[in-house]
């Protein structure tokens, strides 16, 4: 105890005082110590948490236009998607935040991105395992919504008849660097297969696949090793699938914005391959920075723009 207080002190001495303001710019991170496993310091963080949060505000809109927290429209926006919850069920949920207007249970909202209609019958609201059904909510509020595949992260949800069609900026992907194929017994493909469908959809990893119709293992695409770790956990924990991975030489993807039309426009491509990922989408990857600048040089005005992340495609 007495060497804990010494630190304290010693953090009082050289730390300079915590400015909120600038914790809401996201020019400063507060840390907190505790443990979960003791529940030592785990409400006084959740308190410091809820008065660091930012507030409900107004959110810029794909067209540049404003919505304020208080709008009667309601919108939302879907920022994680996590699948197994209940493993009893296999139930994927989608995590929505509510940006404006009220939602209600029950309600019907349109996916901005797809156009499709999705009756939102059994809104959640989850603590650890813990699970009540919402009746309402506001600017602010997270809710769980049981994911038919209607979802993608970055969705935006508006109600239905309460104002105009909008859509906020869509959440980009990561910019992965690591890529390996991944493989499995051939008597597990099917919970493989289902595995592989489940964790692609929250984003655990980006999966991309061989444009040969005789390779079918996907690529796991990662930004670090620990994602490869996790997902092949799960693949055993959740599926029960015993997988291998075969690492790729490869460090950097391109997704081309003009589609397959400028790959056979550019024709054939020295010091790359093309794959593609899980929208059929091309994606050139390449060893290093030099042959990516090398191919961009050689085939700038046919290939166009290549875009290091990738966006879920307008419906």
């Amino acid at each position: 105890m007495e060497q804990a207080r010494e630190d304290v002190e010693l953090l009082q001495v050289l730390g300079e005082e915590l400015d909120p303001a600038a914790v809401l710019r996201g020019e400063v991170t507060p840390m907190f110590f505790g443990s979960a496993m003791t529940n030592f310091g785990v409400e006084p963080f959740l308190n410091h948490f809820i008065d660091f949060a930012a507030r409900p505000g107004k959110h810029e809109t794909k067209t540049g236009a404003s919505i304020a927290a208080t709008a009667p429209q309601f919108t939302g926006l879907v920022f994680k998607l996590q699948a197994n919850m209940d493993a009893r069920h296999r139930d994927k949920v989608a995590f929505v935040r509510v940006c404006s207007g009220k939602f209600e249970k029950g309600m019907k909202v349109k996916v901005a991105r797809t156009g499709r209609v999705v009756t939102l019958a059994a809104p959640q609201k989850m603590f650890a395992n813990d699970r009540t059904i919402v009746q309402e909510g506001y600017a602010g509020d997270v809710i769980g919504l049981t994911n038919p595949g209607a979802f993608a992260i970055g969705d935006t949800l508006v109600g239905l008849g309460s104002g105009p069609m909008l859509a906020f900026p869509p959440i980009p992907t990561f910019s992965p660097e690591l890529f390996a194929y991944m493989r499995c017994p051939p008597n597990q493909k099917k919970p493989f297969l289902k595995g592989i469908e489940g964790l692609l959809g929250e984003g655990a990893v980006q999966v991309l696949y061989s444009t040969d119709e005789y390779v079918t293992d996907p690529i796991l695409a990662a930004v670090g090793q620990l994602q490869y770790e996790v997902v092949q956990y799960r693949m055993q924990a959740e599926y029960g699938v015993e997988t291998s991975l075969e690492p790729m030489t490869y460090t950097i993807a391109r997704w081309v914005t003009g589609g397959w039309a400028a790959v056979e426009k550019a024709g054939r491509l020295f010091n790359t391959i093309a794959v593609k990922d899980a929208y059929g989408r091309p994606v050139l990857l390449f060893r290093n920075k030099f042959a990516l600048d090398q191919l961009a040089a050689e085939t700038k005005t046919l290939l166009g723009h290549l875009s290091p992340f990738a966006l879920p495609p307008d419906v």
